[in-house]
């Protein structure tokens, strides 16, 4: 009923979209806590990312960002075609896999981390597969080090966009090594900064928030059951992947070869980084919103895609009630 309901091109289907999500997050925008976020840079404080006692302007605010985030990703479907539908969904999908975020200490830093990420890969589609543009790997490159600011397991996420450089672009030493620089600029002007201010006493501080304490996130509490629900979610639609993704254009299938590794890199992430821990999966919402969008709209079993949708949806809405 959902899928069908949200899956068709129409505006008024964003209208549906931003009203369901807005229902959803009713108890969010009261309930929501700001004091518990954590950041990893040093000079960004928890109180200077939200306005004092504001609960519900400061819901919003990140409402309206996961929202901008959700469409942002549709626009990169109408301009690339990962799926073949033009259709609105995939932000539905990517605001229900937010949505089942929210509580872990790091949300609100992957919110903002996901939007630097998604520019960066933005930008790695602009690069034409004929021609590296060492401007724009360098581009992306440095996105994914001022997002790695906020939440600094995202630096890991230059693996992948090596991978998809690699992918568009075959072996491309230049291309690689621009990356790498990139991601470690902002990165050399902040130790910069706090050494001409004779702050060097911040480099145990950075030294600290590196560090990993090897305790593995899921258990069996109601935190780690909805995680288990994204891995099903996450399993059925990569299986989906494997077996249709040759029907696809040449291009689509590179694509989504470089979603792939995406996944990849932050499984191997939640597993040999604990701190990351379900935090880290919020960060899985691009490739994941991809590749669970495509299965939804184009596969031919309407019931196996009903009762999948309709389990994310009943787990987005049974973590919030029960938080």
């Amino acid at each position: 009923m959902f899928v069908r309901l949200l899956k068709g091109p129409q505006p008024a289907n964003i209208l549906l979209i931003v009203l369901f999500s807005a229902l959803l997050w009713l108890k969010l925008f009261w309930t929501h806590d700001f004091n518990s976020q954590i950041y990893f840079a040093p000079f960004i404080k928890s109180h200077y990312l939200h306005f004092g006692n504001l609960q519900l302007l400061n819901s919003l605010i990140l409402f309206s960002l996961i929202v901008f985030e959700a469409f942002y990703m549709v626009r990169l479907n109408f301009q690339y075609i990962f799926i073949d539908r033009r259709t609105y969904l995939p932000a539905f999908v990517y605001i229900l896999w937010m949505t089942l975020m929210t509580g872990t200490s790091h949300f609100n830093a992957t919110v903002i981390a996901n939007l630097f990420i998604l520019i960066a890969f933005e930008a790695m589609l602009k690069t034409e597969i004929s021609r590296l543009n060492i401007r724009i790997i360098f581009r992306s490159g440095l996105l994914i080090g001022i997002a790695a600011m906020f939440y600094w397991p995202v630096m890991l996420m230059i693996v992948p966009l090596w991978f998809f450089t690699l992918i568009l672009h075959g072996l491309n030493w230049r291309g690689l090594i621009v990356q790498i620089i990139g991601a470690i600029t902002p990165w050399l002007f902040l130790a910069f900064y706090y050494f001409m201010s004779d702050q060097t006493e911040i480099y145990q501080v950075i030294a600290n928030k590196l560090s990993i304490h090897r305790n593995f996130p899921l258990s069996d509490d109601l935190r780690s059951i909805k995680i288990y629900v994204l891995i099903f979610l996450l399993f059925s639609a990569m299986w989906y992947h494997f077996t249709h993704v040759i029907d696809k254009k040449i291009i689509i299938r590179k694509y989504y070869m470089g979603l792939f590794w995406f996944l990849v890199t932050i499984t191997a992430s939640m597993l040999l980084i604990p701190p990351a821990g379900q935090a880290g999966v919020a960060l899985a919402g691009i490739p994941a919103t991809i590749f669970l969008s495509n299965q939804y709209l184009v596969t031919r079993s309407r019931i196996f895609t009903e009762i999948n949708f309709s389990i994310f949806v009943a787990a987005a809405v049974i973590w919030v009630v029960m938080t």
